[in-house]
């Protein structure tokens, strides 16, 4: 892999510096960019043309690359028409001349029968494009996507593109870090080089310049080699102060050495780009949880069992001390960072329940640390996710009908 230090996705190229490749690499150059990453096409159809139909990327790979910067092509991928995607790819990036390969994959793929889907794509991009760098961009928490076909893309990959879109909440670094320990977990582990929040949501959410500031932090403190923001046209036109905040931080020439006892991905360099470019709602991913759980699939283990007696007890203290010191839950549009402020939400959330409310187990399914969960609560139904560390909860996604 040859990608180090700081990069950008490029959605929609024309709205780039009003499309001009000498301005993007001026852009690119103050804000000491190494490398961009530019959309070549969803399915089989071409992105990056003008009103005319000419391609825009060509021009900006050649201008760019007279400064040493590396521009990689990245895909929306369905797994529809693999083989015929797959060709397409390799198609364009040959005749533009492009560094690298990058196939976002993403809702599409965690239908039933897309594993041989996966594998008869990366087998056909593998074919065409021989040794040719090839990074997958997916969900950010492995563990929440059980039905992803992880390996069967993973196998065939030099790299992984985590997307680490913290939304609805400012904890970067934390997503950051538990994004790689997952990513480090999964078959065929390959280096990680993550993706970073550079959007607005349709809510008025947006990353904040301290956010960035964390996020680059953990990830040199990581070891990991390199990293990407999406996107560079909403970051330019509507976060400036985000922008500056990227283009400000100064990458480590050589290799940072991670700290002892800190989780990280091999070293080397819920989804805008997964699924078609563009933000969606977070990745609680209840519809997955609940094909798990339509019945109990396997007796609860001793943590599923003191986690159920914490929440028959009502009691916010017991339950809040099943959870490390800076564990993370997400409940609905609600992210409680901390076992403090998640004991408060925890008494909010008891202090609501219907009178005579009690807990009933419907669903288990434990998977190493991770348990998928559902109960019942008077007129209530929770479907949840909880991962472990060293047995205690650092991350739990909670959804509530």
């Amino acid at each position: 892999m040859t990608l180090q230090g700081k990069g950008f996705f490029i959605s929609e190229l024309a709205q780039c510096e009003g499309g001009s490749p000498e301005a993007i690499l001026l852009a690119a150059q103050a804000a000491g960019l190494s490398h961009v990453l530019v959309k070549i096409g969803e399915g089989t159809q071409a992105s990056s043309l003008d009103t005319d139909g000419n391609d825009l990327i060509k021009p900006l790979v050649q201008t760019l690359h007279t400064a040493n910067i590396t521009v990689w092509g990245w895909h929306v991928i369905s797994g529809d028409h693999p083989e015929d995607e797959a060709a397409f790819a390799v198609q364009r990036l040959q005749e533009l001349g492009l560094d690298g390969y990058v196939p976002c994959a993403g809702a599409e793929y965690e239908t039933p029968g897309k594993e041989g889907a996966a594998r008869a794509f990366m087998a056909a991009a593998r074919s065409g494009l021989g040794n040719f760098p090839i990074a997958l961009s997916a969900y950010r928490f492995p563990n929440f996507h059980p039905a992803f076909p992880w390996a069967a893309f993973l196998e065939s990959c030099d790299a992984s593109m985590p997307q680490i879109y913290w939304e609805a909440a400012h904890d970067a670094g934390v997503q950051l870090e538990e994004s790689l320990r997952q990513y480090s977990a999964l078959p065929h582990p390959c280096p990680c080089i993550p993706t970073g929040a550079a959007y607005t949501t349709p809510d008025g959410w947006a990353p904040t310049p301290e956010d960035i500031a964390r996020f680059l932090a953990s990830a040199t403190r990581l070891g990991v080699s390199a990293v990407n923001f999406f996107s560079w046209e909403v970051c330019r036109s509507r976060l400036p102060d985000v922008w500056d905040a990227i283009a400000g931080f100064d990458w480590p020439v050589s290799e940072p050495t991670p700290q002892p006892g800190i989780a990280h991905a091999p070293q080397v360099g819920d989804y805008p780009p997964a699924g078609g470019g563009q933000p969606r709602t977070p990745d609680i991913q209840a519809d997955a949880i609940k094909a798990r759980l339509s019945s109990i699939t396997a007796g609860p283990d001793a943590f599923v069992s003191a986690y159920l007696d914490a929440l028959k007890s009502k009691q916010a203290g017991r339950l809040a001390s099943l959870y490390a010191e800076e564990a993370i839950h997400v409940r609905g549009d609600k992210v409680l960072k901390g076992a403090t402020v998640i004991r408060t939400g925890y008494s909010v959330f008891f202090f609501g329940l219907p009178a005579g409310a009690t807990f009933e187990l419907v669903g288990v399914d434990v998977r190493g640390d991770v348990s998928y969960l559902a109960w019942k609560a008077g007129t209530l139904t929770a479907y949840e996710s909880i991962t472990l560390r060293d047995g205690m909860i650092v991350l739990e996604y909670t959804y509530i009908e």
